[in-house]
């Protein structure tokens, strides 16, 4: 008894044995921190992997379908976000399929084993880690237009070979509208607008949007020659002029259609020639190598008594200089299209006159009065149906860099600006090529502000300087060299479409 009052009374190595006593629950606790952290860094990057697997493989689906093709795509995705034996975990696993009660919504569940270090002194030798995720696309709403190149060139074979690439545009559009053609209540609608040197928009419009009278080009014929000099007679002025001084002249009338509208709009060549910029008059009649939103929208009131803002017949029968013309096939406005038979059926309609110069600038122009919600077709592109947005986008997709007319007039190219050598509408600084560039650029900046997505597709192009800044982002260009243009078009609409988590 004497021993065991000494030992408590002895205070001496009292602190030592307080603090090896304190060293257990002290290691448990810092030993548990480590060990939780790294489960806890493990669950962060699982659930990131989990994610992105059911984002690619919901992103590769056709519509519903779920194959093999999506699955190991999911499975690729999650692999390469969470290797093997990252941060030492083991019996990792992946499984992701359709759900039970949505086909069109992928759900997964990704799990591994985290081995305890410090922990396992106290008998916890792993923590078991389990994350869930879910994928939809959910489409919503979508208004595309389609800006298609319909150019001479695109009769030729792609430098790869094989079909034309008007040939391949036709079979190739369709990808865009299998990727976007999801039975999920969305709508999507079309819009067509083929281009080349000018646009063939006239049913689209209505009798007050085309002038009645407007300028065209008369050379003089019936020329005779009398001390070396060449003399013709002007059927305008119903005089015989020296050709040397005058050879031309400017008339105007009604055309080939008289000045009827309503014939000229319902014809099937209804090709347009631009109207002057807004603030310009008829005469002089001017084109800025800029383009504003009221150069866009503005439309001529009804009383049809504004030439200035109504647009020309596009009329080479009666603009005599011309040596090249040509128009295009109808455009059509923003509507859904209920089969993919029908939506070929109009992309075959639109491709079938395959003709002229590269005006990049005229086609993005039309192509945005008829997407643009307060323009010409405002009634018809609403913002939103039930209550759900509708997104706006514009494909555009050429096979060349933009060729106009020599302003010498060169090869008298008959465009949307009239004859350039002899009219001059274009203006601005530079080449005549650098002011439809600068308008292109203009058009491209002014529809990314009306909240418009761009996406460029450069056919076969080698030069694609004056193309690519048009896109929205370097995400929504493409190039191809024409063997791959299906597969581009479904991966444009697959971007359209927005695929998000839903867990």
């Amino acid at each position: 008894m004497s021993i065991i009052r000494r030992l408590l009374g002895e205070r001496d190595g009292n602190v030592m044995l307080l603090t090896a006593a304190a060293v257990i629950p002290l290691l448990a606790i810092i030993g548990g921190g480590v060990d939780m952290s790294v489960a806890y860094l493990v669950r962060g990057k699982l659930q990131n992997a989990c994610d992105a697997g059911a984002l690619a493989g919901r992103q590769i689906m056709d519509g519903a379908d779920w194959d093999r093709t999506s699955r190991e795509e999911a499975e690729r995705f999650f692999h390469f976000n969470f290797p093997d034996g990252l941060l030492g975990t083991r019996d990792v696993s992946f499984e992701i399929a359709p759900g039970e009660d949505d086909d069109n919504e992928l759900v997964g569940v990704a799990r591994a084993v985290v081995p305890m270090s410090v922990m396992r002194v106290f008998g916890y030798n792993q923590a078991d880690i389990e994350v869930n995720c879910n994928a939809k696309r959910d489409m919503g709403h979508n208004d595309v237009m389609l800006v298609l190149d319909v150019t001479g060139s695109m009769n030729d074979r792609p430098s790869a070979g094989g079909a034309t690439k008007i040939a391949r545009l036709r079979s190739g559009a369709m990808g865009l509208y299998r990727a976007l053609d999801d039975d999920n209540g969305s709508v999507t609608r079309f819009g067509i607008m083929p281009y080349s040197h000018t646009v063939n928009v006239g049913r689209s419009l209505m009798n007050k949007d085309i002038v009645k009278e407007q300028p065209y080009v008369h050379v003089e014929r019936n020329c005779y020659y009398y001390n070396g000099r060449q003399y013709c007679y002007n059927n305008y002025t119903t005089k015989w002029v020296n050709i040397n001084e005058s050879s031309w002249n400017i008339g105007k009338g009604g055309g080939s259609t008289g000045g009827n509208t309503q014939n000229f709009r319902t014809s099937g060549d209804g090709c347009i020639e631009e109207r002057p910029s807004i603030g310009h008059d008829q005469d002089p009649y001017e084109i800025e190598d800029t383009v504003t939103r009221a150069d866009v929208d503005t439309r001529a009131g009804n009383a049809g008594n504004q030439p200035e803002l109504q647009f020309g017949r596009y009329d080479p029968g009666v603009q005599e200089a011309e040596t090249q013309s040509g128009c295009p096939s109808e455009a059509s406005t923003m509507q859904p299209y209920a089969s993919e038979s029908a939506f070929q059926t109009a992309i075959n309609n639109a491709t079938v006159r395959v003709t002229g110069g590269t005006y990049h600038d005229i086609g993005m122009l039309w192509g945005l009065r008829f997407i643009s919600r307060t323009g010409f077709y405002a009634d018809d592109n609403p913002t939103e149906r039930d209550g759900i947005p509708v997104r706006q986008h514009i494909v555009f997709m050429t096979d060349g860099k933009l060729d106009t007319d020599d302003a010498s007039g060169r090869n008298d190219l008959y465009s949307a600006f009239g004859l350039q050598r002899f009219q001059g509408r274009v203006q601005g600084s530079g080449a005549i090529r650098t002011r439809h560039i600068n308008r292109f650029n203009s058009i491209c900046t002014l529809a990314k502000s009306m909240s418009v997505t761009i996406w460029v597709i450069a056919l076969d192009v080698t030069d694609t300087d004056d193309i690519e800044p048009c896109a929205t982002s370097s995400a929504q260009f493409y190039t191809s060299d024409g063997s791959d243009l299906e597969q581009i078009f479904e991966d444009i609409g697959r971007g359209i479409g927005n695929l998000r988590l839903t867990r």
